[in-house]
């Protein structure tokens, strides 16, 4: 995958809303419970430079100190150039930027959950440096080295006094006193993860490329400044997250670890502290392959990332999984602790309308549907196919394009079944002998001049039919596949806005993405088609832009056409 391209995945504080974002600095806000698109913005360097990329980014939350004011949610932003921005998500704009944070890029930035009125973001960079950062007014308050190596990662605990910060080693520091408390050996690659425990007694960290995540003391009073590991968590691929949380049920001595694979599977852990610290693994989740899509280009997405859902009366994990331009969110309960751990197998699930074709969303994919019982409760909306709109124009919208759509096809039956159809003899060619009445390629390619009556009704010039027109989606898929230039612009020659749309809407998305790719090449070798192209790329975008979206090579056709 190209840098360009890289995506990173990341929950709310608090789990209500779910962030994708890029390395180009493009952000999408999904609402956890519903699945729906809240806003998506772009966050911008201060110039327009290739190195100034989205280098990492955060979630904050901030109070005002007015009386019963909101709680304001953010999401902090750091870039290749050493700059920290805020954006609200509320609005999608941005609240402040602090230029020359850090020289050479800031690598990594954490909120501070602290009970007074400090409000304080941390961030570090490729300089050694640490800095802290006012939440609102986007000061620096106060800047300090901590260590000799550039610094990769940085995490706050539960209480904002204590900062793990990660690099080619791990300290936790001061963040009052701005002093090194304990030193943490054993990773042997920069650290690119971290978490802490509920109470802030334990930290956990991963390592570029380690398969495992290590769990350290985080308090205590101890004479040696090094402390080792107190327990290692295996996984089959190096971590890309981490998570922890308090046991529903359990005691305070009691608490959760959970991590994401880089090959998308989630693992769960229970770590119970007596005396020393005892970690067993709970329950893996993945999502199941669909044995009808692994011979086909359609395949599952893994888990991309978790949290532990807080309000929750049992232990259960929200997972958000999918495709990225609509993940779906599912809450999964975990079993009790037992003396194997559970292999959690999500059932896979497709968005009609986009990657399936419209053959496979009618009463057989339904009754299938209807008889796999899910292994988890599903939250997010299976409507990624639909634009964004308001929710009170969601069902007027869709009323109306199911009117449109139902009122062109029933004209087209109609004005076929008015017109007459020619006579085909029956002839010898090559030494194959073409049945009685069965209409030629040639025949099918007439079958598709559309032209306007006077009345202004659209109608079919159709021969060697046998009572009905030939399926212009049909057709369209196999000049697509084919490259037949001379099928494609009888194609493109339909002026009728519903039977372009009613076609466009049923092709299938890897076909979309190709109508896409043609229709580019045809503006661009002939300008002055713009009005005629422009109405097939609006179909395409109506119907089929989620997967466009996540299609490779689409976004810089979509650039050209800008």
């Amino acid at each position: 995958m190209s840098v360009a391209t890289t995506l990173r995945f990341a929950f709310s504080p608090t789990g209500a809303s779910f962030l994708v974002v890029n390395d180009e600095g493009r952000f999408r806000l999904f609402d956890t419970g519903t699945g729906r698109l809240q806003v998506e913005f772009a966050a911008r360097a201060s110039q327009a430079d290739s190195a100034q990329q989205c280098t990492c980014f955060a979630w904050a939350l901030a109070e005002k100190k007015t009386k019963n004011s909101p709680v304001r949610q953010f999401v902090i932003v750091g870039n290749g150039a050493g700059e920290l921005a805020a954006y609200d998500t509320a609005l999608g704009e941005e609240v402040w930027r602090l230029t020359d944070c850090h020289q050479g890029g800031v690598t990594g930035v954490a909120w501070a959950r602290s009970s007074d009125d400090s409000q304080l973001i941390y961030s570090v960079g490729a300089d050694k440096g640490v800095c802290a950062v006012h939440i609102l007014m986007g000061k620096l308050q106060q800047r300090f080295q901590a260590g000799k190596h550039a610094l990769t990662c940085i995490k706050a605990a539960s209480d904002g006094q204590q900062l793990m910060v990660g690099g080619a080693g791990l300290a936790m520091w001061d963040a009052s006193t701005q002093q090194r408390l304990y030193k943490y050996p054993g990773h042997t690659t920069p650290v690119d993860a971290l978490a802490f425990s509920p109470d802030g007694q334990y930290a956990m960290s991963s390592s570029r490329g380690e398969r495992h995540v290590a769990i350290w003391k985080a308090t205590g009073k101890s004479s040696k400044k090094t402390k080792p590991a107190a327990a290692l968590l295996s996984l089959d691929q190096p971590p890309v997250q981490l998570d922890a949380a308090a046991s529903a049920d359990a005691a305070r001595s009691q608490f959760s670890v959970l991590a994401v694979s880089s090959s998308g599977r989630l693992y769960v852990w229970q770590c119970q502290v007596n005396h020393t610290l005892e970690a067993s693994l709970r329950a893996t989740i993945q999502v199941e392959q669909d044995p009808a899509e692994m011979s086909t280009s359609i395949r599952q997405e893994p888990i991309h990332a978790a949290c532990f859902e807080s309000s929750s009366a049992e232990d259960t994990v929200v997972v958000a999984r999918g495709s990225s331009a609509k993940p779906i969110m599912e809450r999964v309960p975990l079993p009790a602790p037992a003396a194997e751990p559970a292999c959690i197998r999500l059932k896979p699930r497709q968005a009609e309308g986009i990657l399936l074709q419209q053959s496979q969303t009618g009463k057989q994919g339904a009754s299938k549907a209807a008889g796999q019982q899910a292994t988890a409760e599903a939250v997010g909306a299976d409507n990624a196919g639909h634009p964004v709109l308001l929710r009170g124009q969601a069902h007027t919208r869709k009323r109306q394009a199911d009117s449109e759509l139902a009122d062109s096809e029933a004209a087209l039956d109609t004005q076929a079944a008015e017109l007459q159809p020619a006579v085909v003899e029956s002839r010898v060619q090559d030494g194959q002998e073409e049945q009685e009445g069965e209409p030629t390629l040639e025949q099918r390619v007439q079958a598709l001049d559309l032209h306007q009556s006077p009345a202004g009704q659209a109608s079919l010039e159709v021969a060697g039919s046998s009572g009905k027109a030939t399926s212009v989606v049909v057709l369209l898929s196999q000049a697509l596949r084919s490259n037949d230039h001379q099928l494609l612009e009888k194609c493109f020659a339909m002026s009728n806005d519903k039977v372009m749309k009613s076609t466009v809407r049923q092709l299938a998305p890897a076909d979309a993405a190709r109508l896409l790719q043609v229709a580019v090449q045809r503006l661009q070798s002939s300008p002055h088609r713009g009005k005629q192209i422009a109405a097939w790329v609006r179909a395409l975008l109506l119907y089929h832009t989620a997967y466009l979206i996540s299609a490779p090579g689409c976004i810089n056709r979509f650039q050209l056409l800008g």
